[in-house]
């Protein structure tokens, strides 16, 4: 079984919910979780592991382990660091055989049945985006970042520039490795809530029911929907619900075996899941309703281009 390190860099307030990723992490006994921060913590599990930094101490051993003087004016910019954390951080990743970085508006499922399910171990770099990607550890897989392929420019470009480049997404290591050829898994085998819908709806062209509600139960996250009145139920490895602004959670997480996971945010789950429960959860209000919240997303698309349009033509002159 393969030693896997998942790593999360994060300064400022952790969200509100921050408890419910840590019992997530909690049910993957399997796997270490290492925080950088310089928050302050108590009673973690035993696989949650805290690396007390400041972001100027991480950011000169960024330059330490690079070589190169780099700009980290906000923690956003941090997004751009992802997929060099096995480099920069590789004092603390020498026993494990993969090491990871995630997000944290998300909730882990059972990570180790997917990785054995799909076989992690045929590939350098195992799921493709930016709230969790794994890369085997080795020297030449630690430093794949340094290779041609990137939308966004090399990655020394990226680390001496102050704006963000999302270098761990589509544009950046993404494109890395389908240019060089290097073995990436990139299944959808993750729940990706879209941002253009009030209620819970998975992304692009992933599969959706006017009936669906999503939940973590043991350790485990789970979609279940109905159709012509029989219900179905499908697992994923985690769901990433995209930033929105939850509250903290009303029961209490150290304990929770079970929770729904909607636009409100997060209720505790005490029985089997029903289509009243979607009703409350996570309720459908219509194709036409969800037509309209699509047209007003394309419409501020268009605003936000134009915007940047005249203000490029604006320089100009």
């Amino acid at each position: 079984m393969e030693k896997i390190a998942i790593l999360v860099v994060y300064y400022g307030e952790f969200p509100p919910y921050f408890d419910l990723w840590i019992r997530s992490c909690e049910y993957n006994q399997t796997i270490d979780f290492f925080i950088v921060t310089d928050n302050k913590f108590d009673d973690l599990p035993d696989n949650v592991k805290i690396i007390n930094i400041t972001l100027d101490e991480f950011r000169k051993l960024a330059e330490k382990k690079l070589h190169k003087k780099v700009r980290i004016d906000y923690p956003y910019k941090l997004c751009d660091f992802k997929p060099l954390y096995g480099h920069i951080l590789e004092d603390y990743l020498s026993d494990y055989d993969y090491w990871g970085h995630c997000d944290v508006d998300l909730i882990f499922g059972d990570l180790r049945r997917f990785f054995s399910e799909y076989k992690i171990n045929k590939y350098d770099r195992f799921l493709h985006l930016g709230h969790l990607s794994l890369y085997k550890n080795t020297p030449e897989c630690k430093e794949y970042y340094k290779l041609d392929g990137s939308a966004c420019g090399n990655w020394e470009e990226v680390v001496t520039n102050p704006r963000n480049f999302l270098f761990d997404e589509w544009s950046g290591v993404y494109g890395i490795y389908h240019k060089n050829n290097i073995s990436m898994f990139e299944e959808r085998i993750f729940a990706d809530i879209s941002m253009i819908y009030k209620r819970f709806r998975l992304a692009l062209d992933d599969p959706n029911y006017n009936k669906q509600v999503f939940y973590w139960e043991n350790g485990h996250i789970y979609r279940k929907y109905w159709i012509d009145g029989k219900s179905f139920k499908e697992e994923f490895i985690y769901i990433h619900f995209k930033k929105r602004k939850f509250n903290k959670e009303g029961f209490d997480a150290s304990t929770t075996t079970a929770f729904y996971i909607g636009p409100e945010g997060f209720t505790e789950k005490t029985a089997s899941a029903t289509m009243d429960d979607v009703k409350k959860i996570n309720p459908y209000y219509g194709e036409k309703y969800e037509l309209k919240e699509l047209r007003h997303m394309q419409w501020e698309e268009k605003k936000e281009w134009w915007k940047k349009r005249i203000n490029q033509l604006w320089k100009r002159e």
